[in-house]
């Protein structure tokens, strides 16, 4: 987890992407019912809708090939420090989906995650513990970036001009692709699995389809 924000709020916002299962993805809204409202709230956990405003990312469902570019777009729009969680044995390793021709194998590896919830699906309590174990990664990322960030910010203030002219050219371009890139995420396993092969990656409806015209 690289450095790139400030000290930790006391929030922390969480980003589900549906990569293709259908089961993880409900424990997922079964967390965010009023039955784990308390729960949710003494953890400062948010659920955020674009992936400008999150801190933890979980991924969920086999990762399928076509996925795999709009799903490294869609993470390299979320602010660093950061923290991946694998939701069930999907996300981690394929489960009955690996070996599949369009599926990657070891998906938790290939992307580096941070946390992993094995389970076939795991229960919200096991999600909700794992976003709180991500947090706690990214506390102590922030607290190493912030003595960092210290040491370097007399010679920060001499390139700001410069620096800040480039950041918002480059913040402009990513602004425009970060939804249809999370939508594109979410139709790439829809797209794989109408043509013979196992759900791998909501990753990639639009551009999928934009791509076939």
């Amino acid at each position: 987890m690289a450095s790139g924000r400030p000290a930790r709020r006391t929030s922390v916002w969480v980003l589900p992407l549906d990569s293709g299962c259908g089961a993880c993805v409900q424990q997922i809204f079964a967390l965010q019912s009023s039955r784990y409202a308390r729960a949710l709230a003494a953890h400062g956990i948010r659920f955020a809708r674009s992936p400008r405003h999150a801190d933890v990312v979980l991924l969920t469902g086999p990762l399928a090939e076509a996925a795999r570019e709009p799903l490294r777009r869609v993470l390299s729009a979320v602010p660093e420090p950061r923290a991946l969680v694998a939701v069930g044995n999907c996300a981690i390793d394929g489960c009955v989906f690996r070996g599949g021709a369009h599926i990657v194998d070891d998906a938790s590896e290939v992307l580096d995650v941070n946390v992993e919830i094995a389970g076939c699906p795991p229960a919200p309590e096991a999600i909700l513990d794992a976003i709180a174990e991500a947090a706690l990664l990214l506390a102590g990322a922030s607290g190493a970036t912030s003595k960092a960030g210290a040491d370097e910010t007399d010679e920060a203030d001499e390139t700001d001009e410069t620096g800040e002219a480039d950041k918002t050219d480059e913040t402009d371009v990513s602004d425009v692709s970060d939804v249809s890139d999370v939508s594109t995420v979410t139709g790439a396993a829809r797209n794989a699995a109408d043509a013979g092969t196992p759900a791998g990656a909501e990753l990639g409806a639009e551009d999928s389809q934009e791509g076939m015209r």
